[in-house]
């Protein structure tokens, strides 16, 4: 009898012991299983996606001239529960962590409401959607007894692969840097002219400081990618009318054929003259 009670109670200390690790672990699991479900719903001929991505590209061209940065919320998150935040229809991509076995949602604004769910951009920083002169800081909890989010990103090596899936795209970065900065050190996370960089943050084990992590945009294999360059547009063969008009709008051309008719003239009459 006694035997079979010290039995029963080993059982439920295991599995009260355990738990936080069965929690993380079934997490992980169904956050990956839904962002692989997101990944089959992006990149499709979708008007509204369509819309939406071309409204990040304009955003990130506009805060490529100047930021205004918010500090994300981010904690070390020792008393949250494990109760399961679903999708929502403000998720903007996902991203995979190959090197963490990790593969997470991204949701917009990196609020105190969205880092209880999960991944989220930061506020002033670039939409995951890569070019020239942009960094996506996509910031997450850390150390929280039932997820995994970002707690172990400072296991990340230099090269280690980051795969993001937006609506149109899938890109590639590896990592290049780290860096530990103050929460108002929000220039840490502004865009690097001409670059193109991924970011992921957390805060310390001590939750005083911020842990950065910074990836580079490569090719599928890891190639370092060409600068982005806008096409220029074919140039189009000029109609004599719009030769003549162009001539036109400059006096000086104008000014300059008139002397020179006015002198063959000249010379024409002074030639008549003489013979």
């Amino acid at each position: 009898m006694r035997r079979g009670l010290a039995v029963i109670l080993f059982l439920v200390g295991l599995v009260i012991f355990s738990y936080p690790l069965i929690a993380k672990v079934y997490y992980n699991y169904n956050m990956s299983n839904q962002s692989d479900a997101m990944d089959e719903q992006f990149q499709v001929e979708s008007k509204d996606q369509k819309i939406k991505y071309s409204q990040f590209r304009d955003y990130n061209r506009q805060i490529a001239e100047g930021q205004s940065i918010e500090s994300p919320a981010v904690k070390v998150k020792k008393n949250d529960t494990s109760d399961e935040q679903m999708m929502a229809d403000d998720v903007i991509a996902t991203v995979k962590i190959p090197a963490l076995k990790l593969h997470y949602p991204v949701y917009d604004q990196a609020t105190p409401e969205n880092l209880d769910r999960g991944v989220s951009r930061v506020a002033g920083t670039s939409f995951p959607v890569g070019g020239r002169s942009t960094n996506s800081v996509l910031a997450a909890h850390s150390y929280s007894p039932y997820h995994e989010w970002f707690t172990h990103i400072d296991r990340l090596k230099n090269g280690d692969k980051i795969i993001v899936n937006n609506f149109k795209e899938t890109l590639y970065y590896k990592v290049f840097d780290r860096i530990i900065v103050m929460p108002d050190q929000v220039e840490a996370m502004a865009v690097r002219k001409g670059k193109d960089i991924l970011t992921l943050l957390t805060c310390t084990p001590s939750g005083k400081e911020r842990l950065l992590i910074y990836a580079e945009r490569t090719t599928k294999d890891g190639a370092t990618m060409k600068p982005e360059v806008t096409k220029a547009e074919p140039v189009k063969e000029l109609s004599l009318v719009d030769r003549l008009k162009v001539l036109s709008e400059s006096w000086f051309v104008i000014l300059f054929a008139v002397t020179l008719t006015a002198m063959f003239i000249n010379m024409l009459i002074h030639s008549k003259y003489k013979n």
